[in-house]
């Protein structure tokens, strides 16, 4: 199922963009403009499902986020405008592209969800006190957790 995954990812990013994209460059969190907060998550998958750390840093059409299970990094996403970048660092695969992500890249949606922008069907945002979830109802893949005001 891990191969089908990549395959689905693989052929999005292809369908992206016509141009080669690069990964964004690391992200300097101590810039002015980055809002930085940081909570708990559990990303749960068909397959598996992990709880970690949550940092989540935004500005204006920018995000950058990470998921840690410490003492190892799961997962960093970034957004600068239309680009995206994604690294899962248990296989050591980065996916990039431009334009709306992929569903099936649910990370990728989660500051969007936080900042209370629309999301695209298949993809549910809730939210209750200081907990939320954003998940794929197709897949059933779901991210939940807080985070810190």
């Amino acid at each position: 199922m891990p191969f089908v995954r990549f395959l689905v990812l693989a052929l999005a990013v292809l369908l992206c963009g016509c141009r080669t994209v690069k990964p964004l460059p690391p992200d300097d969190l101590s810039a002015p403009g980055w809002k930085v907060r940081q909570g708990q998550a559990v990303w749960k998958t068909r397959e598996s499902e992990f709880a970690g750390e949550l940092i989540l840093a935004t500005r204006v059409d920018e995000s950058s986020l990470q998921f840690i299970k410490t003492p190892l990094p799961i997962m960093s996403a970034q957004t600068k405008g239309r680009e995206w970048t994604i690294r899962f660092f248990a296989d050591n695969r980065t996916v990039i592209g431009q334009g709306t992500p992929p569903d099936e890249v649910l990370w990728l949606h989660l500051p969007s969800a936080v900042r209370g922008a629309s999301l695209p069907k298949p993809l549910q945002f809730k939210t209750e006190a200081s907990n939320w979830e954003l998940r794929n109802a197709e897949t059933g893949e779901s991210i939940s957790g807080f985070l810190n005001p």
